[in-house]
């Protein structure tokens, strides 16, 4: 939705059109006239300004003889020795009056929706310049509304004759009369002008003067009429000794009349002054500004001497010489004023003062334009000290009509009145009535016979090309065209506008037809005006009237300030009608390069006609017109040119607001070059203006992310930002004499969101020989840190430590980033490091150089807040530590850690970082001369939380959480462990066990530690030589807990390699607490290395019960299968060799003797097979190791009872408890720098349950146990020794023994090479030659009836050549019930024979 943008404020265009044409009034006075005025600090002129308007309605007659009533009449009152400045003056005039208005502050959206913007509601630089205008505008033949109609002759009745002085003054205008026309004289109306005197009398002067007051106005009526003459009467007030105290209410009536006046100290301090040479006064290049100073005749030119060099006061005093106002009005007293009037009641009155004794110079305006302040300038002497001039208006303690009342106001007010409704109208309404008989008798006779060829055969194109001759037409003053001019302004001035219209109309004609075309576009112009001022809102207006004479003003005539005024005025009434586009375009004509002041105010009016043509249109003939859509662009675009403009002239403020409010329509949306360009500009024009921080905001969008400039001038954009930011923190150290806050600078770009903290950060330490090792605690490149694992562990500690935890357990958390929960304050401990992760980013195409990188912090202790943001020494409470350097690339990222280290307890709270900034590679020629390429600054941080989304208000609006994470909580002091490792190995075989020595050590000996307790979650291949701190739930808990002594140094820990190979975790976790906090505070130390587990053996095993040939005590049979799983290629194990097996169990009892393991190394890819018998024991007997079947070769067995193999058998237990078959083997690995060898020792575990063994009975099969109807064992020498070389062929005897499972009789098949279709399986051997196929010997194949007796059945096998045998190859048993058909096969129950070559 918009707001109507002409509602805000401002003159309606009627106001402006009546307020540019007001009848012009000369006054000329005698000097005693100033002394009764000067007592209230003004002239006669000044005193009828603020009451120049006509307070009630007039009325007036038409040449029809109809009443018209005359209202918003205004009389332009000026001195008589007023002349239009000239135009060196006038563009100072003109430039004063746009710098003297302040930048308006409030600004009102006019556009709503997404993208709102704001504007100015109303711009008084943009009237006070087109009063200026006015003003400055020369008095020609073409324009009469600017004659003078009357004159007010003023004397005081204090003079000794006023009749006589009266006499003189008619006298003197009759002379200036006679002078109408010239190019230095005053203009007036016609030689009919009227003439109306006026008595000031003094009411101070008593009683007696007032009766001689009254006779004379008795004789002035008798001699001038009672219409020419009036009585006025001031000062009824007197001064009271030496103070002027005011009698008139609040606030000041002149004070907007009169001038503004400043300081002399702070003289031109209001306008823009530049940096470097440029101008002082807005609008005036450097090389006007050097004139000479003039001394006006009878001034002190000592005095002059002193004062400041002000090029204004050159340029009006050398206007005045120019003028030459000695040698025109001397010797009139209205050119003089009181020198002798003191603060003091003695008034001394001379009547012949010159223009010697003057202390000011005045350039007297148009009382409207007066209002401004701007156009009339006056420059009396300081009466502090009287050292110079100071620029006119009231400062603050002196007053204006301190000696009159409210009833000498009203007595003012009254003279006005009675001159216009007695006087003025009447004589107005003569003069009209004259100049129409006179134009309607001279009408049709005028034309001559040169007038009616030039119609014909002349050019009567205006704005064609014309020569001097052609374009300088003269009338006589008495011509009909000029009487018609008259005439239209006459009625133009009475508000008579038809009548004005149709005079204006008739006599363009007559200029068109005489090709006088400055008269011609006078007379359009004032046409057009009268046809929109008769109806204002009509549409019916002749605009075209308004385009041929701004053409011909601007290309025939050549007169740019009345093209202006025509433009002004045109586009006023386009505005009316709701024609902003037209009356844009009217504005952007009469830009040009040669006028930058002109085209800047011009170019903003035309921005905002652009904007207000989006406006609704009011009226209701256009009720039904659609809205027109809002040109926000072109607003934006010629308020880009207007800044450009106003900058050319010098009016830096009024280039910074049009560049602001530009910056609105293109800023986030797409114009980043253009956005640039803004400001840059505005950064620049804050910079001349001294506007430093200011200048820096504007600069530090230009190193924006989204830059589409390149290198190069990024390189100068930024060179640009440190250079003026230097300026900035010169100028505040120079004010306060201390270091300045850091600025905000937008480099780098940091995500606050992304920060990640990091409490109880390791201390750095020196680098360690690759044999000692540190405890890795937490990194920010740990991605298990908030693994469960570790929370486990810490639960178990602190409940093994405190006792039982919580309800709801909470594990420390040590990093702390977006995706934790951040709504409570990390806990930390004094001394102890915190580190701060912080993604910086550099958006631009070029690299910078950030140096000195440092943290800024607030801290809230004991102590009160501190803050290292104004300094950088190093503060006792808190230490910050400094990255020298770092070098962001173009358009790149890059991540850096910061640490603080608190000192005592507090709340420590991380604000932003900072930093200098420096370019990198910066040429000579870019490099600011003088200065150091670098600024120190600051980017502050800004988190927040996720969004909530838990209430319906959290959900219907946008409400996020608290991110607590840079508050830190820092508590007291506790122990620091340093765990050292010695040998830590990074490459392991599975199975291996390496002992590793641990050290422990307490980095703060000055705080007790105690409660030192291990965690490791991987007991299964974690042991330590220390006590174990047993769980409860012994069966189930992963995590081991150690008690470590605070004065042991060092222990033993013994790592196992995994089953699994690949890359594995060593998790180990320190608890220790500080006996003197009484609090549950503690502090953990975690370690977490990565170890590489290669692949060794591969253990298998098959589990059988067989039922024992002589008591049939339950027999179990193990078949082991140990196998290489090194690559054939693999260089790095010389060989594997089985060094011990152990049986350890609670049930079972080894049998040595009948068990047979195979002797040898296992090289890459072999294995071995080998047979264990052992059979039940007594219930529940003492855990041990029941055998140990064969002993290392290089010595003594091991002792499972002795850590750490107890404590790794014990672990395995926990999750298979009855028997667990131990493999023990070694082998020879070359050392890391190739001299030598490393002997590698290893275990493998098998183990299983009861239930387990009945399982692993049944393979193959889908028959239960009690389904099984017969079984069998053998019974054979497990080691044959044969000479091959003798006997080719080795028959062993082998007796097959046949057991009866069921309770009934059943008839068992045997059969022995049994072809089963597939190929015999090769044995895999630990030999490098595998053996043949067995061969059985005998009776082979038979069916046995067996009862309750295992049945026995002698075989033979023969083999050709050693190796390992498996007898049940080809061995197929099955059995039978009887008088049932169903025969069910018996498990394969496996045997293996070993058979050696004596030779070997």
């Amino acid at each position: 939705m918009m707001m109507p943008i002409n509602t805000v404020g401002g003159p309606s265009a009627v106001e402006v059109i009546q307020q540019s044409f007001n009848p012009a009034i000369a006054v000329l006075t005698s000097p005693d006239v100033d002394v009764v005025c000067s007592k209230n600090r003004l002239t006669f002129v000044e005193l009828l300004q603020p009451f120049s308007r006509l307070s009630v309605e007039g009325q007036i007659r038409d040449v029809n003889q109809a009443l018209h009533s005359v209202t918003h009449f205004r009389l332009s009152v000026r001195d008589i020795s007023w002349r239009p400045a000239s135009s060196v003056l006038a563009r100072r005039l003109l430039a004063e009056a746009v710098t003297n208005f302040p930048v308006n502050e409030n600004k009102i959206a006019v556009i709503g929706g997404a993208d709102p913007i704001e504007i100015n509601p109303h711009t008084p630089w943009y009237d006070s310049w087109r009063e200026t205008l006015w003003s400055c505008l020369e008095m020609t033949d073409h324009d009469f509304a600017r004659h003078y109609l009357g004159t007010l002759l003023v004397v005081s009745s204090s003079h000794p004759n006023p009749m006589e002085q009266f006499q003189q003054l008619n006298d003197q205008l009759t002379q200036l009369m006679s002078s109408n026309g010239t190019a230095d004289g005053p203009r007036w109306f016609n030689m009919l002008s009227l003439r109306y005197q006026v008595l000031v009398h003094d009411a101070c002067d008593g009683d007696a003067s007032n009766f001689r007051a009254e006779e004379l106005l008795q004789t002035m009526r008798n001699v001038y009429g009672s219409h020419g003459c009036h009585l006025l009467v001031i000062n009824s007030k007197p001064k009271k000794g030496s103070i002027i105290e005011s009698g008139l209410p609040a606030p000041d009536p002149w004070l907007r009349f009169l001038p503004r006046k400043a300081n002399k100290r702070t003289i031109w301090k209001k306008l823009d002054v530049s940096i470097e040479g440029e101008s002082i006064v807005d609008g005036v290049e450097a090389g006007e500004m050097d004139f000479p100073v003039k001394v006006v005749e009878g001034t002190n030119p000592q005095l002059l001497g002193s004062l400041p060099k002000i090029p204004l006061m050159d340029a009006l005093q050398e206007a005045m010489q120019e003028i030459n106002i000695n040698s025109v009005l001397a010797p009139s007293a209205s050119t003089s004023a009181l020198s002798s009037l003191t603060r003091d009641d003695n008034i001394s009155t001379q009547n012949n003062i010159g223009l010697s004794q003057r202390s000011a110079v005045e350039i007297k305006d148009d009382p409207l334009n007066a209002v401004l302040g701007t156009t009339t300038a006056r420059f009396p002497l300081d009466e502090a000290d009287g050292t110079g001039p100071i620029l006119a208006s009231s400062i603050t303690s002196e007053l204006h009509g301190g000696c009159l009342t409210t009833e000498d106001l009203d007595r003012i007010q009254g003279l006005v009145n009675e001159f216009c409704l007695k006087s003025l109208l009447p004589h107005m309404e003569r003069q009209m009535r004259l100049l129409n008989e006179s134009a309607s008798s001279r009408k049709s006779t005028h034309r001559s016979l040169l007038s009616a060829t030039k119609r014909w055969f002349g050019s009567n194109r205006p704005g064609g090309v014309q020569t001097p001759q052609t374009v300088a037409v003269s009338y006589h003053p008495e011509s009909v065209q000029l009487q018609l001019r008259r005439l239209g302004d006459l009625a133009f001035l009475l508000g008579h506008y038809e009548l004005a219209y149709h005079s204006y109309h008739s006599a363009k004609k007559d200029f068109e037809a005489d090709q006088a075309w400055l008269h011609y576009a006078g007379a359009m112009e004032m046409a057009a005006l009268s046809v929109f001022l008769q109806n204002a809102n009509s549409r019916n207006v002749p605009f075209h009237y308004f385009d041929k004479a701004l053409t011909t003003y601007l290309q025939t005539c050549k007169m740019p300030y009345w093209a202006t005024r025509c433009a002004v005025l045109a586009s006023e009434c386009l505005k009316a009608t709701n024609q902003y586009s037209d009356a844009a375009l009217q504005l952007i004509r009469l830009t040009s390069e040669d006028a930058d002041l002109r085209s800047a105010i011009l170019l903003e009016q035309a921005a905002l006609c652009f904007l207000r043509s989006a406006v609704k249109p009011n009226s209701s003939t256009d009720a039904a017109k659609p809205n027109m859509v809002p040109l926000i662009r072109k607003y934006a675009f010629h308020m880009i040119l207007a800044g450009h403009r106003f900058g050319k002239s010098g009016q830096k403020r009024h280039a910074s607001r049009a560049y602001q409010l530009a910056l609105q329509v293109y800023k986030g949306h797409g114009w980043s070059l253009a956005e640039d360009h803004i400001h840059y500009t505005v950064g620049r024009q804050c910079l001349n203006r001294q506007q430093i921080e200011a200048a820096c905001q504007a600069l530090a969008a230009l190193l924006k992310p989204d830059s589409m400039q390149t290198a190069a001038q990024q390189t100068a954009y930024l060179n640009e930002f440190i250079h003026v930011h230097q300026l900035l923190n010169k100028h505040r150290e120079n004010e306060t004499k201390t270091s300045c806050t850091l600025p905000i600078l937008p480099l780098p770009v940091i995500d606050s969101n992304q920060i990640r903290v990091l409490v109880d950060t390791k201390e750095p330490t020196e680098n360690m020989s690759p044999p000692l090792s540190e405890a890795t605690h937490v990194t920010f490149n740990d991605d298990e840190v908030h693994h469960a694992k570790w929370a486990n562990m810490e639960e178990k500690l602190v409940n093994s430590a405190f006792g039982t935890t919580h309800a709801i357990f909470r594990p420390t958390n040590l990093i702390f980033s977006h995706t934790t929960n951040n709504t409570v304050h990390p806990q930390m401990n004094c001394d102890d490091l915190v580190s701060f992760e912080l993604p910086l980013t550099n958006p631009l195409r070029i690299p910078v150089q950030l140096c000195d990188i440092r943290l800024v912090w607030n801290f809230a202790g004991g102590d009160g807040n501190l803050t290292n943001l104004l300094t950088t020494i190093e503060n006792p409470l808190v230490t910050t530590y400094i990255l020298p350097r770092i070098v962001l690339n173009p358009s790149s990222s890059h991540k850096i850690i910061l640490n603080v280290k608190p000192k005592a307890e507090g709340i420590l709270t991380i604000e932003g970082l900072a930093f200098d900034l420096r370019p990198v590679n910066v040429e000579p020629s870019a490099a600011v001369v003088g200065l150091m390429s670098s600024v120190s600054g600051r980017v502050m941080f800004s988190l927040r939380g996720p969004r909530l989304n838990t209430t319906q208000q959290e959900r219907h609006g946008k409400v996020y959480a608290t991110d607590k994470r840079l508050s830190i909580q820092v508590g007291p002091r506790m122990p620091k462990l340093q765990v050292l490792f010695h040998s830590l190995p990074e490459f392991m075989f599975s199975g291996e066990i390496r002992p590793v020595t641990v050290e422990l050590s307490n980095l703060c000996p000055n705080v007790p530690i105690s409660n030192i307790i291990v965690a490791s979650n991987d007991p299964l291949h974690v042991a330590f030589d220390l006590p174990r701190i047993e769980s409860i739930n012994i069966r189930h808990d992963q995590v081991a807990l150690y008690r470590w002594d605070s004065s042991q140094k060092s222990t033993i820990m013994w790592l196992k390699g995994t089953e699994n190979v690949g890359l594995t975790s060593l998790d180990l976790m320190f608890f220790s607490t500080n006996p003197a906090v009484k609090a549950r505070r503690y502090r953990l130390l975690r370690h977490c290395s990565k170890i590489f587990v290669s692949s060794s053996l591969n253990l298998a095993a098959w589990v059988q019960r067989v039922p024992s040939r002589d008591d049939r005590t339950e027999t179990l049979a193990v078949q082991l299968q140990v196998r290489n799983l090194r690559d054939a290629d693999d260089t790095s194990l010389s060989g594997i060799e089985i060094s011990q097996v152990a049986f350890l169990s609670n049930r079972w009892l080894l049998r040595p003797l009948q068990s047979t393991i195979p002797s040898g190394v296992l090289h890459p890819q072999e294995s071995l097979i080998g047979v264990l018998l052992a059979i039940r024991g007594k219930e529940n007997i003492e855990y041990c190791e029941s055998a140990t079947l064969k002993l290392p070769s290089h010595g003594r067995a091991v002792d499972f009872k002795q850590e750490p193999y107890r404590a790794f058998v014990r672990e395995f237990q926990r999750t298979t408890p009855n028997t667990t078959l131990v493999v023990c083997w070694t082998a020879t690995q070359a050392s890391e720098d190739g001299f030598g060898t490393l002997i590698i020792e290893g275990q493998h575990y098998f183990g299983w349950n009861s239930h387990d063994i009945a399982n692993s009975s049944l393979p193959d099969t889908n028959f239960k146990l009690s389904q099984q109807l017969v079984t069998y064992s053998m019974e054979y020498s497990t080691k044959v020794f044969h000479d091959f070389n003798k006997q080719r062929l080795c028959v062993i005897p082998v007796i097959l023994y046949l057991h009866n499972c069921s309770q009934q009789e059943i008839d068992v098949h045997y059969s022995a090479n049994f072809n089963t279709g597939k190929t015999p399986r090769v044995s895999q051997l630990y030999m490098p030659e595998a053996a043949s196929p067995l061969l059985w010997i005998g009776r082979v194949q038979g069916n046995i009836y067996v009862r309750d007796a295992p049945e026995a059945v002698n075989l033979a096998i023969a083999v050709s050549r050693p190796g390992a045998y498996s007898l049940v190859q080809g061995l197929h048993i099955d059995g039978r019930i009887l008088d049932e058909n169903v025969r069910v096969p018996s498990p394969k129950i496996e045997y293996t024979l070993v058979v050696y070559d004596k030779e070997v």
